[in-house]
């Protein structure tokens, strides 16, 4: 009796009409086989619903038509009739693999994680039950078991270069970049034109210093798909490093074309053109990213750094006054306005600041040094005259300090910061945040999955580095840490805004 109540509801589920006759649903089977062969898939999902409403104690027909809904794309329906199939028949691998690479799609990956291991359990032992597996414990940012799953599946299929180039981006993630080369080497050698495969070798290259040949990867990447944001962000960002401003001016211009909100790409432009001496130039671009990020400090403390240099010193004063009152945790900012005062002859508020700047970061040298030359003046001044009245005029030194310039998304520069032993995960969390201010996000995502590791239920973590791989539009990863986020503080604000953004990104709704 009970068995005849699953079934009604399994049935009920599907919207099946219950009028079995399992030999006459045979013919519309294999009319359905036939059309799912020829990829007309609109005939095949017909003959497939004919054959379920003869005989619906069928899993097979389920399991065929869930295949077909989700070659017309049409995911949900396509898991209901995998969820049936799995019901008929819960010893069925085939059922379990599905559901797995559908809870994938539908942006479900823990779903997707149990699905797939129940499929291996019953004897699902091909590449793509691996491969997908991996694929999901990646979009939760589980990467050791996500190297494991690729490895495992790699194995089954030797000639297969996605997953070995998959791997390779789970390594970057990890850090391991001469891990991750070696991947993306073996990966074009079976796949010559792969351009994920040269971007993720060139993002590689750039960690090591090897920006010449960084270059050459985003080249392959650009004459196979000449509009790629990601790949003209790089490269101009190695051109900047090996101080090519015109290209990389000319790099960030065209990825902006397609990319025209991108605040780093605004905020990388502008360093360029300092370096240029286009100074009213870099001041537009800052301020447009200010118009697009009002919130962030990083914007304040580049357009502050352009008024400076454009003598505005007042305007650029408010400004970095603006990016502390938006991140009070940020050394950068301090050091920014104190340096601003000192130049302004303000020895004692830039004592004060630099102070700061250093209680942020003990060993922010920039500061300490700036710092012990507003201790000299104020000595002097001590030793000399009482202090005027007015404020003494900005000695003719050197010009405003500028800051350095933002990282690319996937930022071809130094290696994660190796964390000292006592840090706590507050402190990475805070030392992550800076970074990510300042677009140094492969050193931002160091710190951050250091603060994670240290204390796995920071939420904020969580959403910081969500965010850092928003910024690199590496949409999969940040949602997955937004996921997580919610789950420890469901009630989050600011992570909530963000899934909705990753998920707008990847063209999914919002839940």
């Amino acid at each position: 009796m009970r068995t005849c109540g699953l079934l009604f509801l399994v049935f009920a589920a599907a919207g099946v009409v219950l009028a079995s006759d399992p030999k006459q649903a045979e013919k519309p089977f294999k009319d359905g086989l036939r059309y799912e062969q020829n990829s007309q898939w609109k005939e095949a999902e017909a003959a497939y619903s004919e054959a379920i409403q003869l005989n619906p104690a069928s899993g097979l027909y389920f399991l065929h038509r869930a295949r077909v809904r989700l070659a017309r794309g049409d995911a949900p329906r396509a898991r209901e009739d995998a969820t049936a199939a799995s019901r008929l028949e819960p010893h069925n691998g085939e059922a379990f693999q599905l559901l797995g690479s559908l809870d994938v799609q539908l942006q479900n990956p823990r779903q997707a994680v149990a699905d797939y291991s129940r499929a291996i359990e019953l004897g699902a032992n091909d590449a793509a039950v691996y491969n997908g597996r991996a694929a999901a414990h990646t979009n939760l940012g589980e990467y050791a078991p996500a190297v494991a799953d690729y490895t495992a599946g790699i194995k089954l299929r030797l000639d297969d270069p996605e997953p070995i180039r998959s791997r390779g981006d789970v390594y970057v993630a990890m850090g391991r970049f001469s891990d991750a080369i070696d991947d993306y080497d073996q990966s074009i050698s079976l796949k010559p034109d792969n351009p994920d495969a040269f971007m993720g070798r060139g993002f590689c290259r750039g960690q090591f210093g090897d920006y010449r040949r960084a270059i050459e990867d985003f080249d392959r990447v650009l004459s196979a798909r000449p509009q790629d944001a990601k790949a003209l962000t790089l490269r101009g960002a190695a051109r900047f490093r090996l101080n090519e401003n015109v290209l990389a001016v000319a790099d960030f211009t065209e990825a902006l074309k397609t990319a025209p909100k991108d605040v780093y790409l605004y905020l990388a432009r502008s360093s360029a053109l300092v370096r240029l001496e286009r100074h009213a130039e870099a001041l537009q671009d800052r301020e447009e990213a200010v118009r697009l990020a009002p919130d962030s400090a990083e914007v304040y403390l580049a357009r502050g750094g352009s008024y400076h240099q454009l003598g505005l010193h007042e305007k650029g004063l408010a400004d970095r006054s603006k990016a502390i009152d938006l991140n009070p945790k940020l050394p950068e900012a301090w050091l920014a306005r104190g340096s601003a005062y000192y130049l302004l002859g303000d020895y004692g508020k830039a004592h004060s600041d630099l102070q700061q700047a250093l209680l942020l970061r003990p060993d922010y040298q920039e500061a300490a040094d700036v710092l012990a030359k507003a201790r000299e003046r104020l000595e002097e001044a001590k030793n000399t005259a009482p202090p005027p009245a007015v404020l003494q005029p900005a000695p003719p030194p050197a010009p405003s300090p500028q800051p350095p310039p933002p990282a690319p998304p996937a930022k071809p520069d130094i290696r994660p910061v190796a964390p000292a032993p006592a840090v706590t995960a507050s402190e990475h969390e805070t030392r992550g945040r800076a970074f990510t201010q300042l677009g140094k996000y492969p050193e931002a995502l160091a710190e951050l999955t250091q603060a994670i590791q240290l204390k796995p239920d920071i939420a904020t973590a969580y959403n910081a580095r969500g965010y850092v791989h928003l910024l690199t539009r590496d949409y999969q990863r940040a949602l997955a840490d937004f996921n997580d986020a919610i789950r420890l503080k469901p009630a989050y604000p600011n992570a909530l805004q963000n899934r909705s953004i990753a998920l707008k990104a990847l063209g999914k709704a919002s839940p």
